[in-house]
């Protein structure tokens, strides 16, 4: 028994979904209200300049990515272990002796007062430990919070306040780490087994290939935005495009980030948003060396990270310009020009002692910035087993999305994986019966 079906969302988790139909056989098309793939996994070319919607990268550790990617065909340029703290008056590295091949860093590391010795010692015991167990052993048990994880294994309040808070901050968009601490141990068991990378021309990259077979096949329609839902005693049927036109279909899959899921489904979706703004600035000269990130572990930072993305993936700007990264937490009620200058104002800050440093930013300018008004959904200890499921009580309605299992690429993709599965399930037990 064959079935149509029509994917609103052209983001990670509906591509994913829509391969998958696709290579079962389904007749699968998908909607995209904007004027290409992606969702926030786009990239934008400017003047030579590769600028990611947020800054963005892919753990090549991802099992969904595993899967779904070619990866080397994305030709990956990874970030080195650990970070830069750019600490009052100076930077200290930390990094992962395991896995650092930099001498230099290696020895700066183990100098650095920006750790004890013992938090040195806990966080290797941590990464031998989640190494040898399974993700789905990580991911059982109690849950709690990353920060109260933290001080249970035993680690310092120095190294949570000077490491953890920034480093996973920017990943969690929250310093305060009241995130689930199955989050904190899944990504950190990623991060000891594999890279932290950048496509060569960008993270929108993942998101072109994975429609790449689809967009072949005409499968993908642009500047299509989903107005509501068709129902019929009970089944949803269709969807009505904003511009009038009803399109009807067996199955409609919604794939769009959660506030539009909510709209559209009137169904619970996770709320309580957390944003951020990505800023980027070109100039002439390197800020800093090496292919770490840097950290802003002050109480009152405005600068969350910053990274030089050209240190990493040459190919991210023109032949001898370099492009800064730089992530703020929130969204600030600032207009652009000045939340450019109270940026700039800080990475002078946490370069204070470096005057190379502080000579290249005096000629870095403003190329352009993103707000991300819904970055991720919090995470608290125990939300997940709350989270929606693939299925949802209305006959010929699915849903796609990291919503369904936790906020990042590979919960994106897994949840497309799911879903698709969920629908092969359905229709082949339907054709058993009847």
């Amino acid at each position: 028994m064959s079935a149509s079906v029509v994917i609103i969302g052209a983001g990670l988790a509906g591509l994913t979904c829509a391969r998958e139909l696709n290579r079962r056989g389904f007749d699968v098309s998908v909607i995209e209200a904007s004027d290409g793939v992606g969702g926030r996994v786009r990239s934008d070319y400017v003047d030579g300049y590769i600028l990611d919607h947020g800054f963005q990268v892919l753990f090549d550790a991802y099992p969904a990515a595993q899967r779904q990617l070619d990866l080397p065909l994305l030709d990956l340029h990874p970030f080195d272990p650990g970070a830069i703290i750019a600490t009052t008056g100076k930077q200290t590295i930390l990094t992962d002796p395991l896995r650092d091949r930099n001498l230099n860093a290696l020895v700066n590391a183990g100098l650095s007062n920006a750790a004890l010795p013992t938090d040195k010692i806990r966080t290797l015991q941590l990464v031998l430990e989640l190494r040898s167990h399974t993700i789905d052993q990580i991911l059982e048990g109690e849950d709690t919070s990353t920060l109260t994880y933290l001080r249970q294994r035993g680690f310092s309040e120095h190294v949570i306040n000077t490491f953890f808070r920034p480093f996973y901050g920017g990943i969690f968009l929250d310093r305060s780490l009241q995130t689930s601490a199955k989050c904190f141990k899944f990504d950190f068991k990623m991060l000891s087994e594999g890279a932290t990378t950048l496509p060569a021309r960008g993270m929108g990259q993942i998101s072109q290939q994975l429609a790449q077979p689809l967009l072949a096949h005409n499968r993908i329609r642009f500047n299509a935005a989903a107005e509501a839902l068709i129902v019929e005693d009970e089944q949803v049927v269709g969807v009505r495009l904003t511009q009038g036109e009803a399109i009807r279909t067996d199955i409609v899959v919604v794939a769009t980030p959660a506030p539009e899921t909510a709209r559209l489904t009137d169904l619970p979706m996770p709320q309580n948003e957390l944003q951020t703004v990505t800023l980027y600035f070109s100039g002439d000269a390197p800020v800093y060396q090496g292919k770490k990130i840097v950290l802003n572990p002050r109480t009152d930072a405005f600068v969350n990270n910053a990274q030089l993305l050209t240190n990493v993936a040459p190919t991210y700007a023109p032949d001898g310009k370099h492009l800064l990264s730089t992530t703020v937490l929130g969204n600030p009620a600032l207009d652009d020009t000045a939340l450019f200058r109270r940026t700039l104002t800080d990475l002078h800050r946490m370069f204070e002692s470096d005057r190379k440093a502080q000579a290249a930013l005096a000629q870095y300018q403003p190329l352009r910035l993103y707000r991300i008004p819904f970055a991720q959904f919090q995470q608290p200890p125990g939300l997940h087993p709350t989270l929606p499921d693939n299925r949802t009580i209305r006959p010929g309605l699915y849903i796609a999305g990291e919503l369904t299992e936790a906020s990042s690429l590979n919960a994106a993709m897994i949840s497309g994986e799911k879903c698709a599965e969920c629908i092969a399930e359905d229709i082949q037990t339907k054709a058993i019966s009847a």
